[in-house]
Formats: C-alpha cells, structure tokens, sequence
C-alpha cells in the first residue's frame, strides 16, 4: 500500500483556487475566501451562509465537483462551522438533507458532492444525521445561465423522495444560494413528507 508521502510525490495535490503545488487550498487563497457568516429569507426559510460567491469560491467548488478533489469535502465542511452555529444545528436531533443531483452529473462524477459535505458535517457534530431523501423525479436542465423565473420554472414539481421522512427536523445542505429555487421545490416535497423545515445551510450566497 502506497503510504502518505509517496502519495504526495506521484500524485501532487494543487491548489483549486490557484493550481499551485502543495495543499488543496493554499493559505493566500485561503485568506481570500472571506468568512463572513450571513442569515437571510429564501422561499420562506431562513437561509445561513458563510461566504459571497466569488471567483475563488466558485474554483473551489468546481474543483471538487469537476476535478474530484475530494479532500476538500474537509475543509468546505469546516468552512460551514459559522453557518452551523449560527442556525442552532447542535440541538439534536436533527437532519442534514442534501440537495439532489441531477443523475448526470452523478453519473459523471461518481459521487454526490453535497451529500459528502453533509457526511462529513455529521461527522464533526454528534447529534446530526444524513438524509438522503431527495431524488429528482423528471431531467431537469443545469441552473447555471437561467433566470430566476426560469430556475423556477425548471426545477417546479421536479423532486421526489426515497424514503419516509415524517417527523424529521430537517435542514436542506446546498453549495450555492441564488433565487431559492431549490430550496423552494426542497420545502415544498419535504414538508408534503411530514418533516418540519427548520432552514437552509449553505457555503455561499450569490446575491445581496
């Protein structure tokens, strides 16, 4: 088995934000992703963020998205920590429900990128669950690009679940908060399911 170091030397690990050499995210760019914890309304739900979306957010999260740079699943899940405190996530029991992915992007990826943030979200916070309860019911196109209403429009009656949630305390995972759209169509299934939707959890606000 390959130990750590000799890992490092065959496969190098690169900045996602700069493509240096070293770590997933060096510390100059580090500094760049400003944590600046925000609460706000969303489709009727309070909605906690951590961070605007910017240039080097976006990098971030295209890296583990696109390039698979899975260990950045630690460190967006410790970036969260602001927004975790903030929304009272430690009063238990509560579940993390993770946006749904288009099958073709699981396809492509093989993986769920938020689902593996919401793991190891858990992880770090005894008294919260993963719910992967939500599954989309019909193709749904990319929102990147789309107006509000048209976001709207796409992901409307678009998601189903795989598994009976009544009674759960939940809070919806997301990367980034644009129109509300997803947590708009998220509420509207979970709570048709009998949970109560206590909020939004997300890395970054692309608004306001």
């Amino acid at each position: 088995m390959l130990n750590g170091p000799l890992i490092d030397l065959l496969f190098p690990s690169r900045c996602a934000v700069c493509d240096c050499s070293g770590k997933n995210l060096c510390e100059s760019c580090r500094d760049l992703i400003l944590i600046e914890p925000k609460e706000f309304l969303v489709a009727g739900l309070r909605v906690f963020t951590v961070t605007k979306y910017t240039n080097e957010t976006s990098k971030l999260l295209v890296a583990l998205k696109e390039k698979g740079q899975s260990a950045l699943v630690t460190e967006l899940a410790q970036m969260l920590r602001p927004a975790i405190d903030a929304s009272s996530l430690i009063k238990s029991p509560i579940y993390l429900v993770p946006a749904p992915s288009r099958p073709e992007n699981f396809s492509k990826r093989g993986f769920h990128p938020t689902l593996l943030i919401a793991k190891a979200i858990a992880n770090q916070s005894p008294g919260l669950s993963v719910l992967n309860c939500l599954k989309f019911s019909r193709p749904v196109l990319d929102q990147v690009g789309l107006s509000e209403g048209e976001r709207l429009a796409n992901l409307s009656s678009s998601m189903r679940l795989n598994q009976p949630i009544r009674g759960r305390v939940c809070y919806l995972l997301d990367d980034v908060v644009t129109t509300g759209a997803t947590a708009s169509e998220s509420k509207r299934v979970l709570s048709l399911g009998g949970a109560t939707v206590a909020g939004v959890l997300a890395l970054s606000y692309s608004k306001g």
